[in-house]
This record gives C-alpha cells, structure tokens and sequence, in this order.
C-alpha cells in the first residue's frame, strides 16, 4: 500500500472514531437516558382538554394534554404530557374564595403524568379529535399524531415507535408542499361521491413554500392541507392559499373552520426574502412593513379541494394593523344573517369584530376595533352551561411587552357584541399563549381556563365570572422553569 493511500485510510478510521455527540432527550427522558429528569415544561404551546359524558349528561373533564415545544433547542425535541383534570381542577373552589386572595404557586405535578412522548420541535396550537391530539412541528415540516387512552390517560404515537413520535404521521413538506406547520383545525369536508361528509384535520403553512429565486427575487406560495382523521398519515388534499399573484405567497398563522360557509379562514401574514439565514437558506419573518400594511383574510372553499380558488380580503386599511395573532368564530346575528368573526392583531393591539355575510360574493365587514392593553396572543370564545345565555365572551392573552416583569402577562375578557373589555387580570406570568376551557356543566357560575405560559414553563388557572367578568382571578400558577 503506497504511504498517501495508507494514510487516507489511516484518517477516515481516526474520524469514525470520534464518537457522535450524544442526543439530550426533554425530560423525562432525558437528557442524560441514564439519569433523567423530573418532567417539567419547557415553553408549552398547545394545550387540550379531554372529556367524557357521565350518567347526568353532563361533560367531566379528563385529561389536560400540553404540548412543549422546546423553542430554544436545549433538547433535542419537544415532548407531549398528559396530566389528570383534577390535578389542576382542585385550584378552582366552589365556593371561589375572597377576592383579592393571592394565586397558589404549585410545582408542575410531575408524579401525577399519565402519559408522556417525545415530539418535534416548535410545536403550535394543538386541537384533540377523536382520542388523538394534533400539532405540527415546523422545524421538520412533521404533524404529531399522539393517542390519547381516555381510561388511563396514557400517550402513544399514532404511528412508528411507540413513545418517540419525532417521526411525525406525515411529512407535509413532501406529501403537500407544506412548510412551518402552524395552523390547525378540525372540519369536514364534502368528497364527491360520498353520501356524508368526511372529518378532516386542516393544516396551514407559516413559513411561505419557495417556488423559484430569480436574480436574488424569492417567489413563494403557501398551502392548505386536509388529512384524513380516521388515517392521519393520508393527504386528502392540499390547495393553494396564496402565491405570487394572490396574496403575494405569504404564509398564515391562525387558522378556523367556518362550518356554515364551509371555508377556512387563515390569518397573519410571514414572507421568506433573499438575505440568507446562517444556515444559508433565505430567512422567515413576520411582514411587519414589508407588507405594506396589509392585514389579509383568506377564504379557502374545503369542498373544492385542491381545485380551491382562495378569496383574499385585506383589512388593513380598516383596522390599521398588519398582523393577526388570533381567530374565533361567533354565531350568526338574526338581524343581519352575518356571522361574527373575531380577531386579535398586533401593531396596533386591538380586538376586531368582523360580520362575515353568508353569501360569497359579499366582502367581510368591520363593525368594532377595540384597543387592547398588551400584544395579544390567543383568543378563545368561552362555552356556556347548556340552556343558559348572556352576553358573547371572549377570552384574550396578552403579551406584556412594554413591561419587564416575567409575571406581567395578562388574560382580558371581552363583550363580542358591545366591544367592551369586562375584566383584566394581571400578572399572569411570562407570556400566556393558549387557552382551553374545562367543560361547562349545569350550575356553574364560572368559566375555568387552563392558560399555557410560553416563557414562564407553567400553566396559569383563571376562574372568569359569567355574569361579572370584572372578578376574573388568576387562581393559581402551575410549574416554574426552574427544575
């Protein structure tokens, strides 16, 4: 063997000695398998609350199941827990105690977990179907599908190995031109040829779809996709929600289902542009002023399928902010047949009341812009006990910003109808996000919210009063961010 040869030879066995670096699982895995820690959240994004129907007909709460999505990489992947409802249920009294009484700071119950698995990374909003519960992972393009046992509480990846879900049920980039998975939602869908409607899971892309680079020029579009709820691994569909003519291939954020018109609606507004990130790909932000003020809602027709041609609306102009942080849907006004639709943007902070006519060919109108205290984060329209009324209440999370403390976020309530804020509370912790309502049953007086703190590794419970939000309580924060 001439000597060049031999020590080629020599280097590649040095190199395929160094051995790799080892992999840090979230606990309680990880990150040291051997010696793993005590389950903790770790930025929690997406939160779910599972229910039963008992002999009364009434709804128990089950299990809370809470996505982390490991936002700063310190692991090599996120996790999903699942946590018995009475664990956190047991902060909410009856009768609730005196006002002004400080919130109890637990430790996050890790003896209490029911189930536990390793997702991807950069979990968003989470929905729960049918005992599985959805989030997309955008670092890998990859939907989690994790079942729920409703009898014991346990998590299982709906496909491959049983407990390490990182592989996804489904890698959309691939099966639909879907990149940064975000948006996710629960609908039905007309197929031709079928007597009844099939459930689909709806999936909508942050991070703009790179069509071609032309002199320096990125042109993207952004996809919706419908997967099979009974096979979460089949693409029924995907269609075009914006490209370089429509929407000027912007990516969304939130995402809804408008069951009367049969549409989804995706909002917020993230452009891919030519300066390359460090790893040499062409960066994502949110537009800001590369919009141009632009604030589009997008109307995508599901039934059409991947034939869909997506109405595009821009309320910029109207409500004088360019991005959208929130969605939710009200009922139908017998007065003028319009359905309200519910937003939260920032720059400006407000909340947005919007009438969305049932006939197509009408434009969605602006009927109320309220300002807001903080950026907002998520909003929830908050269920009522069956047979009782009020007035349309919505529940916000804010993002205080503007203030220093990590306990400064705040929960408003607001009237959809007068476009009032009702009730504040302060000093939620760092960053609320999601928000899940426990089930409403017969003589409750309260709304009970389950709120995912992003920044402060923790779960805020807030008990709002239906008939005097005003004494919305923060009743206790769970978990810290400290192990």
């Amino acid at each position: 063997m001439r000597p060049a040869t031999a020590l080629f030879c020599a280097s590649l066995l040095c190199a395929c000695s160094f051995p790799a670096p080892p992999t840090l699982l979230p606990p309680p895995f990880g990150p040291d398998t051997a010696h793993p820690q005590t389950a903790r959240l770790f930025f929690p994004t997406g939160i779910a609350i599972d229910s039963t129907v008992d002999a009364t007909g009434n709804k128990v709460a089950r299990w809370v199941v809470v996505s982390n999505s490991n936002a700063d990489r310190l692991y090599d992947a996120g996790a999903m827990y699942s946590l018995p409802a009475a664990e956190l249920l047991q902060y909410f009294p009856s009768p609730p105690p005196p006002k002004g009484t400080p919130p109890k700071t637990p430790p996050f119950p890790a003896a209490a977990l029911a189930g536990k698995v390793i997702t991807g990374n950069y979990t968003g909003p989470m929905v729960l179907v049918g005992g599985t519960a959805y989030a997309g992972s955008r670092d890998t393009n990859r939907l989690n599908a994790v079942a729920l046992d409703g009898a014991t509480g346990s998590l299982a990846c709906r496909t491959g190995d049983a407990l390490d879900c990182r592989a996804g049920s489904v890698d959309l980039n691939r099966a639909a031109q879907l990149e940064g998975p975000f948006g996710i939602a629960q609908a039905s869908i007309h197929q031709p040829g079928k007597l009844q409607d099939t459930p689909v899971i709806l999936v909508s892309a942050l991070v703009p779809h790179i069509d071609e680079i032309q002199s320096g020029v990125v042109f993207t579009s952004s996809r919706l996709a419908a997967l099979d709820l009974s096979d979460p691994t089949t693409v029924l569909f995907s269609a075009t929600v914006t490209d370089r003519l429509n929407g000027a291939g912007f990516g969304g954020g939130p995402l809804i289902f408008d069951d009367r018109a049969r549409e989804a609606i995706v909002a917020g507004c993230f452009t891919r542009f030519g300066i390359a990130s460090p790893g040499g790909e062409p960066s994502t932000l949110k537009c800001g002023t590369l919009a141009s003020g632009s604030n589009l809602l997008r109307f995508v027709p599901v039934d059409a399928e991947s034939s869909a041609r997506t109405r595009l609306y821009d309320l910029g102009a109207q409500i004088n902010s360019t991005d959208t942080t929130g969605l939710a849907l009200g009922d139908v006004d017998p007065a003028s047949g319009l359905r309200r639709l519910y937003m939260v943007t920032r720059f400006a902070d407000t909340f947005v009341r919007v009438g969305l006519p049932a006939d197509p060919a009408f434009a969605p109108v602006v009927e109320s812009v309220v300002p807001l205290p903080a950026q907002p984060s998520q909003i929830v329209r908050l269920e009522r006990p069956t047979g009782t009324s009020g007035p349309e209440l919505l529940a916000i999370t804010l993002v205080a910003t503007y203030e220093t403390s990590t306990t400064a976020g705040k929960l408003v309530v607001v009237d959809g109808l007068r476009g009032r804020v009702l009730g504040q509370v302060d000093r939620l912790g760092d960053a609320p996000f999601a928000i899940a309502q426990f089930p409403a049953v017969a003589g409750d007086k309260s709304a009970r919210l389950a709120i995912t703190l992003f920044g402060g590794c923790g779960i805020a419970l807030v008990d709002v009063p239906y008939d005097n939000p005003a004494d919305a309580a923060l009743r206790a924060r769970v978990g810290s961010c400290t192990p």
